[in-house]
């Protein structure tokens, strides 16, 4: 009995140990599965703040750019040698006063922190960047100056002052590129249930200014009328997604679509170089005010999103990246000699006119000179080459003509095709007893009377004709006079597809551009005649690059005339004198009756800075390259 009392408590205590045992275990696995969720917590935390950091220097990339060139063309001075820091110390090798530089880059600074914050915390409150569906808060600011979005910086952290980096002075013959930095304090924020984390990182935000090029314009307008002075309204079927300006003033009839920044300088009376008239800051609104101008600050309900409702509907701009009614005046360039002098010194100049010019991208196997279709990845022994055929009149008269046929690669180092009896070889083009490397100027004193790319297989198929340039090739086609289209102009590698679409329920879908890294760009331009697109090109005209008229007009011949030919795509832009009509259109069905329609996509690589050569500037600068420097960051978790 004894014995079985001792087995029995002997009994109890081991169930008692092994309860304990067990007891701790599930205490220590439960402390694990805790511990391992806060660390999953933790860790999901600094990554999402790991990502606003990055979302960070993406934006700084891309839409602070953006808001940072408009201040430049509105700050940088266009008459001293430097853009910021006075006008002193102008000689080779020289830098401007870094006092003065300090100074004017506050204001910079000060400028940029607003339309930052506007941004990231729009109405003082900082916007969630957390993934959908995650129950976290995500927040990030950028400091330009000592308080972003409300709040100071954080502590033990400070802004230097803003410097000049490096450049050179401009003079009366250079336009040199001059690089500027602002100092930052990025902070990202993330916090998912009871954790926080916080990422601080300091840098320079360095930008390149650089005269602005007239290809940065969607639309460019100098006067905003037909060349017979007939009004021209935007209407509904207005859709610009890239900046638009003009020096005198629009007109709106109901909603027409901007997806860039609107500009007008509201010139009442135009000079050449200047406002030879008084200035009035407004717009025209159809049926609203008697039919006469209303002043920006008259607008209602505001001059930013005006809006009027008549018989006629509502007129209601749509400004998707705002307006300014009080913008600065730009004039049209007065002479095209930096195109001509660019063309006699490594590109191709020809004193009469063109009678045709073939651009061409073509693959040729090496071995065989034969012309071999052209892939993405080419075979070995088959190189791609930029063709260009020009036919030019050889007397005043064109009763005889010659046609010279030239190619480069991706060395730009120019051949022409040159024949010795039966004997035809492409030998290096030389000047001054140097090779050329083809600077993509091709200029005509006289006018230029068919420009095209390759004839398309199928004329009523676009997708038929082959690209005009190739991948690598940048070219800007330029005139003293008149310029035709007579068929499609192609990239190789196009950055944008689609055009900006109306959808049913009055919103705007824009194109897609996600392909900016591509070279090919072509710029075509006219000094003192129109950039015309033939009555006889074909059907849904496929176009890209930057058309200019800087004396006339981009147009089609005898619009109101020709039958209904479906539209011009162009992803590119326009700058011209006067507005150029495209065809006509029946009011009530909005259907094409004459001509070509519009469906026009902007090149946005234009707002990067990327030009066609020695395509014509401003005298207004802009920020032609930006660069984000990370000089260290700390991360903490409370």
């Amino acid at each position: 009995m004894q014995q079985r009392g001792i087995a029995l408590v002997i009994a109890l205590a081991t169930v008692l140990v092994v309860s304990g045992i067990g007891t701790l275990l599930f205490l220590r696995t439960l402390g694990e599965i805790r511990h391992s969720g806060q660390d999953q917590a933790i860790v999901q935390t600094l990554m999402l703040a790991r990502g606003a950091a990055n979302t960070g220097g993406t934006f700084l990339s891309t839409t602070a750019r953006d808001r940072l060139s408009a201040i430049v063309r509105g700050t940088a001075s266009t008459t001293d040698c430097w853009a910021y820091g006075g006008s002193s110390n102008c000689q080779t090798g020289s830098q401007p006063d870094p006092v003065a530089v300090a100074q004017a880059l506050a204001g910079v600074a000060s400028q940029l922190q607003a339309q930052v914050d506007s941004y990231l915390c729009p109405g003082g409150t900082l916007r969630n960047l957390s993934p959908s569906g995650l129950n976290a808060t995500v927040t990030l600011r950028v400091h330009f100056t000592a308080t972003a979005c409300g709040q100071n910086l954080p502590p033990n952290t400070r802004l230097p002052n803003g410097r000049f980096v490096e450049g050179a002075p401009r003079t009366a013959t250079s336009g040199a590129s001059q690089t500027y930095a602002l100092p930052f304090v990025m902070v990202a924020e993330a916090g998912f249930g009871p954790y926080r984390r916080n990422i601080v990182l300091q840098g320079e935000y360095r930008f390149v200014v650089g005269r602005a090029s007239f290809s940065r314009w969607a639309l460019f307008t100098h006067i905003h009328t037909l060349p017979n002075g007939t009004d021209v309204w935007f209407t509904d079927r207005t859709l610009f997604d890239g900046p638009v300006h003009t020096n005198s003033h629009f007109r709106f009839y109901r909603q027409p679509w901007f997806g860039g920044e609107v500009t007008s300088a509201g010139c009442t009376s135009l000079g050449n170089t200047s406002c030879s008239g008084q200035t009035r800051p407004g717009a025209y609104f159809y049926g609203v005010n008697g039919g006469n101008l209303v002043l920006a600050s008259n607008m209602q309900p505001s001059a930013n999103a005006p809006s009027y409702r008549n018989t006629y509907g509502t007129h209601a701009p749509q400004f998707a990246a705002g307006v300014d009614w009080n913008a600065s005046f730009i004039p049209l360039p007065q002479n095209n000699q930096d195109q001509r002098s660019a063309a006699q010194s490594a590109g191709l100049y020809f004193q009469r006119t063109v009678t045709r010019l073939e651009l061409r991208r073509v693959c040729v196997n090496e071995t065989t000179g034969l012309e071999v279709p052209c892939s993405l990845s080419l075979p070995v022994g088959v190189t791609k080459y930029q063709y260009i055929t020009v036919t030019y009149c050889q007397n005043n008269n064109c009763s005889q003509t010659k046609t010279e046929k030239y190619r480069y690669g991706e060395d730009r180092k120019l051949y022409q095709e040159v024949t010795q009896g039966t004997t035809t070889s492409w030998q290096a083009v030389q000047r001054n007893g140097s090779d050329v490397y083809f600077n993509g100027v091709i200029f005509s004193d006289r006018e230029i009377r068919g420009l095209q790319g390759p004839p398309r297989t199928n004329a009523n198929d676009p997708n038929t004709a082959g690209p005009a340039l190739a991948e690598f090739a940048q070219i800007t086609v330029a005139a003293t006079d008149t310029i035709q289209i007579t068929g499609d102009l192609k990239y190789e590698t196009p950055p944008c597809s689609g055009v900006p679409t109306r959808n049913p329920d009055g919103t705007v879908t824009p194109a897609t551009c996600d392909n900016l890294n591509v070279r090919n760009v072509l710029g075509v331009y006219s000094q003192d005649g129109d950039v015309v697109i033939d009555e006889n090109a074909p059907r849904d005209l496929h176009i890209h690059g930057s058309l200019m008229s800087a004396g006339g007009v981009v147009t089609v011949e005898n619009y109101n005339n020709i039958p209904e030919k479906g539209s011009v795509y162009l992803i590119g832009g326009i700058i011209e004198k006067y507005y150029g009509a495209f065809g006509t259109f029946n009011g009530q069905t909005g259907q094409n009756s004459t001509g070509y329609g519009r469906s026009f996509t902007y090149d946005r690589r234009f707002l990067q800075g990327v030009a066609p050569p020695f395509f014509p500037t401003t005298g207004q600068d802009q920020v032609t390259g930006v660069a984000v420097f990370s000089y260290g960051q700390r991360e903490q978790v409370y």
